[in-house]
């Protein structure tokens, strides 16, 4: 599985951060996203002691100029020493779309060395440019930009009994769209295997503002690990393009009406209680 790491070093003197005189602290962070940070929208803020004894640490803020709704952890995380790595998930909030960029962000960690009485307020740069962070912005930016253009919604559902599930991907312009706007590509998931009857694509335009992409849906597994290991089993990737413009990759909204359609075909063709 791949991550990307973004270092940052800090060695900091006695006294720094306050009038402490305990030991001074010699920490590194690095900023990951595993696949189960992705589905709950968190950073793992990976934090290594590189000093001689363990450090304690209580709080964990991201400060990401170019996020809102990021927000600091508590945790009761002990870092051995010797630069072992300690993971604190923290929520990152949502990326805008001005600049396309991220902005320089930091991490805010209050520590102190294993047995001292002052807890230390340390502020760690991250990288700047931040490939982790741009990504994420990036991926945010073109959710937003969808959402600002189309309406994408699932249709009713017809039970086919064997055959799975009928129904549509609506596509809806909305009254701020400009051009032309077409849905070009549409996603199953490790559970989910879609089928299209017709088209496979939609195209709305201020002519024809809305259109609907038939689709069947039928398990595309049924073992037992498929359904203890997915972590995103209502996730449908739909590709839509603004224009000219190379598509951008967004999700389908699924509502409970979807899920509870979809979920209840799944487990009486595989037999799942």
């Amino acid at each position: 599985m791949s991550r990307l790491l973004l270092p940052c070093l800090l060695l900091l003197p006695a006294g720094c951060g306050g009038e402490s005189r305990d030991e001074p602290l010699s920490l590194s962070v690095t900023a990951e996203q595993w696949r189960v940070h992705e589905v709950n929208r968190q950073l793992a803020i990976a934090l290594h002691n590189n000093g001689p004894a363990p450090v304690q640490v209580k709080r964990v803020e991201p400060v990401l100029p170019s996020f809102e709704g990021e927000a600091p952890a508590g945790t009761d995380a002990v870092l051995p020493a010797g630069g072992l790595r300690v993971d604190v998930p923290v929520p990152f909030g949502t990326g805008g779309c001005v600049p396309t960029q991220a902005a320089p962000s930091q991490v805010i960690v209050d520590a102190r060395p294993e047995g001292a009485t002052d807890w230390q307020r340390v502020t760690l740069d991250l990288p700047d440019p931040n490939p982790l962070l741009d990504k994420l912005l990036a991926i945010d930016c073109a959710a937003q930009r969808v959402r600002e253009s189309v309406t994408l919604r699932f249709g009713a559902w017809q039970d086919l009994g064997a055959g799975g599930v009928r129904g549509s991907l609506v596509a809806e312009r909305t009254a701020a769209a400009t051009g032309t706007i077409r849905v070009t590509e549409l996603d199953g998931n490790v559970l989910y295997r879609l089928a299209f009857p017709g088209a496979a694509e939609a195209t709305v335009t201020a002519a024809s503002p809305a259109a609907a992409i038939d689709i069947v849906v039928t398990p595309l597994r049924c073992d037992p690990h498929a359904f203890a290991e997915v972590k995103k089993p209502f996730e449908f990737p739909v590709h839509v393009a603004l224009d000219d413009a190379e598509p951008l990759v967004s999700t389908v909204p699924v509502d409970d009406d979807d899920k509870s359609a979809l979920d209840t075909m799944l487990r009486r063709i595989c037999k799942v209680p």
